[in-house]
This record gives C-alpha cells, structure tokens and sequence, in this order.
C-alpha cells in the first residue's frame, strides 16, 4: 500500500522552524517562571508551585507549532491506537523504573556506601509511592504532550536514537533555568540534567512500543515517585567518587534498558499481524 502525499511529507521532512519555535516558547516559559527564584522574589520552597506551570509550557508549545492537518489530540500522540501495546509498555515501564534504581543502590553497596539512617519505613513507602506516582502522571501530561508526543513524531525521520538523544537534551535545556535558578552544586546539577539526558531513550522507546504519549507519562510519572524512592531511601550519603560511579552506571543502564524495550517492541510489532502505524497505515 502506498503511503499518501500529506503522510509522506510529515514523515520525510521535520521542521526546523517548528522545532526551534516549540523549543524557545517552551524554555521561555521556564526561564520566565525561573526568574523569581534566581533574584530572590520566591523561596526555594515554592518550587512545588512553579514546576506544574512550567510543566504545561511544552503542551502549549507543541499546540500552537503544529500543523493543522490532523487533530490536535492525533498531533500530541495522546490517541491511544493499541490498549494491549499500552499495558505492554506500561508493565515494561514499570519493571524499567524499579529494576534501574536497586541496581543502583546494589552497585552503591558493592562499593562500600552505607545504608541509609533516615530511610522510611517500607510500610510507609508502599503507602506513598502510589500516590505520589498518580499526582507526578497528572503533572507529566503537560510535558510529554509536547516531548513524546509533538517532537517525537516531528524528529521521528532522524532515526530512533538521534531522535531521543536530541530530545533528551532539549529537554534538559529546558530544565536548565530552574536548575540555575536554585542554585544547585555543579554536581548535583550535573547528576539532575545528565540523568534527564539518559532517560530520554527509554521514555521515547515507551513512546514507540505503545503509539502513544501515554506510555512516556507513566513513565514520567515512575521516574518522579517509584525511582525517587528507591533511591533516595536506601543509601547513606554519597562520597564524591562513588557518587560519579553511580551516576556513570545508571546512566549506561537507562540507555541498555531503553535499548532492550525498543527492540522488544520492534519483534512485538513485525510479529504481529495487522499492526497499524501511528498514522493509520497496516505495517507490512
């Protein structure tokens, strides 16, 4: 079956100028809402209520960037083509983002670092982490709206990991603002935006097994709750070389990881018969 006009135009050719112009709304926003925090207008601990501002600024880049051929709910990837392909990528996301932290924590305790004094209970943690994973989903929408959903399929002809790699630095520029504005240490800020950069693959590969921006807000909302708990929770504090160890080690593991779904994905897919594409077209 040939591929029509339109939909072959949309796959060949992404827009710069759609990218650059989703990009600067989007880091406008942050930078805007960032600006209280650097000059000392807000405390640090209002944070909590700038974040989910700035969380809807790549929704809200991607709607009015778009082109005006499909809707805009098709535009964003927030269609669902595939309930069983969802609670694949659902269940891989959820493995993803509890087996990649207690491998970190297990590499932290091979390498000396003591358990953590002040951990919670596990009682408490099972409580917790459901709700706070619910909450950060909801906040997530507004982002992966605009990451997974609009840039996705827009960079989607760069190839797969061009493709994420590129929106995992976008996205951590994007992050960046806030980071600065706060004030955190070239450590810590290089822990936080280098692990942004890393798990771009996975949530991309999420994106891809599922057809849908769905599957990155779960994931999204993992990273957030799930991966914060485990690991901030069970190890002491960090020594300088161990704590680079660990950053080196669960990045190279988020990429692995998200290497392994996209390819578990693909073999789902050929094997599958009467698979649709995103754009409504049998897979052949």
């Amino acid at each position: 079956m040939s591929t029509p006009p339109a939909v072959a135009q949309s796959v060949l050719a992404p827009s710069l100028r759609r990218v650059l112009a989703f990009l600067g709304i989007a880091l406008a926003v942050s930078t805007a809402l960032s600006l209280p925090f650097a000059f000392g207008a807000l405390p640090p601990e209002a944070v909590g209520l700038a974040v989910p501002l700035a969380q809807l600024s790549p929704l809200l880049a991607a709607l009015l960037v778009r082109r005006r051929g499909a809707p805009w709910w098709r535009a964003l990837a927030l269609g669902i083509p595939s309930w069983r392909a969802l609670g694949i990528a659902a269940l891989a996301a959820i493995a993803a983002f509890v087996m990649v932290p207690l491998a970190r924590v297990l590499i932290g305790l091979g390498a000396g670092m003591p358990p953590s004094a002040d951990a919670l209970p596990l009682s408490s943690l099972l409580l917790a982490v459901p709700a706070v994973l619910v909450m950060q989903s909801l906040f997530a929408i507004g982002e992966e709206a605009g990451w997974r959903g609009w840039l996705h399929g827009e960079l989607r002809p760069l190839g797969f990991w061009p493709m994420s790699l590129l929106i995992g630095v976008m996205w951590a520029v994007w992050h960046a603002p806030i980071v600065l504005a706060l004030g955190l240490a070239p450590r810590e800020a290089v822990t936080y935006l280098g692990t942004i950069v890393a798990v771009a693959p996975l949530l991309s590969a999420l994106r891809e097994i599922s057809g849908t921006a769905w599957a990155a807000v779960l994931g999204h909302g993992l990273l957030n709750s799930a991966r914060v708990a485990i690991e901030q929770n069970v190890l002491g504090p960090l020594e300088p070389e161990t704590a680079w160890l660990l950053d080196l080690s669960s990045w190279a593991l988020w990429l692995a990881v998200a290497a392994a779904a996209l390819h578990l994905g693909t073999r789902r897919r050929a094997t599958t018969p009467g698979t649709v594409s995103e754009a409504g077209l049998p897979v052949r």
